[in-house]
């Protein structure tokens, strides 16, 4: 059979990346191989992201691009999936053409059974089982550090978030299978792994027969036992799951990087509790300063939202001084936006946006000068 083309463009998380992978890899089974460009394909895969307001907007504008490739090429099928798919729904397929397939991140098992069915289809919500990959999947960051899914979804609830709408609750992988891809990993090259999940060291906490207190630093333990493994890594970690025992193990396992990306997103504790985080700033300079008992070389990057609902010039300021006093390495920050369903979007006090840019302005300023004196040191 003469294998055929699939496209790929990956937007947003890590998470996103690997379930790029994942989709590579079932593809594969169905002899379709990667295409040197869109212009080869015969399959082009959107996966999305839904985190930004003008995700749906990128999504389209893509799509009417693509418009004309497929009014070229009326065999050309296009899918798009993620976090975009799930939350527009069918309402996507009305705003934009070109549309084969639509799935959501829980859902994208079903892609090849669409493809191959060669029918029009959506498969949405989050139904089926989290897998993991039993075999080496396609990489698409490269052949020596590689991102494992462990879980995914998240059952915070934060008001501003919209990945509980997008990803569902949380669901662990088991952790017998995470070990078996791990290992496998390794086996083909791989030096360096990094455990994914919206809120990963919540992990295992949905498993009915969990064999510890705190599943996710057993299991952190057991693939660092992984010979030829040099370096694990894992992110995104909530705050107010960041507990003792998993502080103590970056100090007993060295194969632990000496990095924790921990978003805060504010520094006020007024902002802090609107947000519904379950954690204030003093807890978090708190899990700051004993991770860099470690090490004053321990690298602590974060995402901080500016302008949220009611944020004042207080606010921002402690904004400010908590990223001054922790000395991140780096931020990803954003301007608030509304996301749809989230509790946020109907609050009262929505901060204009011209001050939301001078704010944000003014917090990457702050965080250029700190990124610069450490890179110096």
């Amino acid at each position: 059979m003469t294998p055929r083309s699939i496209h790929i463009e990956t937007w947003g998380c890590q998470m996103n990346v690997a379930d790029s992978e994942r989709i590579l890899a079932l593809m594969a089974r169905k002899n379709y191989r990667r295409a040197a460009s869109e212009f080869d394909a015969q399959l082009i895969v959107l996966n999305t992201c839904h985190i930004r307001e003008k995700a749906k907007h990128k999504v389209i504008s893509r799509l009417g691009q693509l418009r004309k490739l497929k009014s070229q090429r009326p065999t050309l099928k296009i899918a798009v999936v993620g976090c975009v798919a799930q939350a527009e729904g069918k309402r996507l397929l009305k705003e934009a053409e070109g549309i084969d397939y639509l799935l959501g991140p829980a859902k994208i098992e079903q892609l090849p059974e669409l493809v191959v069915g060669n029918e029009q289809g959506t498969a949405l919500g989050f139904d089926q089982p989290l897998t993991v990959e039993r075999d080496p999947t396609p990489s698409l960051s490269g052949p020596v550090s590689r991102y494992l899914n462990i879980m995914q979804g998240c059952n915070n609830y934060c008001t501003f978030c919209v990945v509980p709408f997008t990803r569902g609750p949380e669901k662990s992988q088991r952790p017998e299978l995470i070990i078996e891809q791990a290992q496998k990993l390794v086996a083909d090259g791989v030096k360096e792994i990094t455990l994914l999940g919206q809120n990963v060291n919540s992990y295992g906490q949905d498993l009915s027969d969990r064999p510890t207190n705190n599943p996710f630093v057993s299991l952190l333990a057991e693939v660092c036992q992984i010979e030829g493994l040099e370096r694990l890594r894992f992110t995104t970690s909530n705050p107010h799951d960041f507990s003792t025992d998993l502080i103590e193990l970056f100090a007993s396992e060295k194969k632990l990087g000496r990095h924790v990306h921990l978003p805060i997103q504010s520094g006020s504790d007024n902002i802090l509790q609107a947000m519904k985080r379950k954690v204030n700033r003093r807890q978090i300079i708190e899990i700051v300063e004993a991770l860099r008992l470690h090490g004053n070389d321990f690298a602590i990057s974060s995402d901080i939202i500016v302008g949220f609902p009611g944020e004042t010039d207080d606010d921002f300021a402690e904004t400010l001084s908590i990223v001054e006093q922790i000395g991140f390495s780096f931020i990803f920050s954003f301007k608030y936006s509304p996301r749809p369903n989230t509790a946020a979007r109907r609050f009262r006090q929505q901060v204009d946006d011209k001050i939301k840019s001078q704010r944000l302005t003014e917090l990457q300023s702050l965080q250029k000068k700190i990124t610069e004196q450490l890179n110096a040191r």
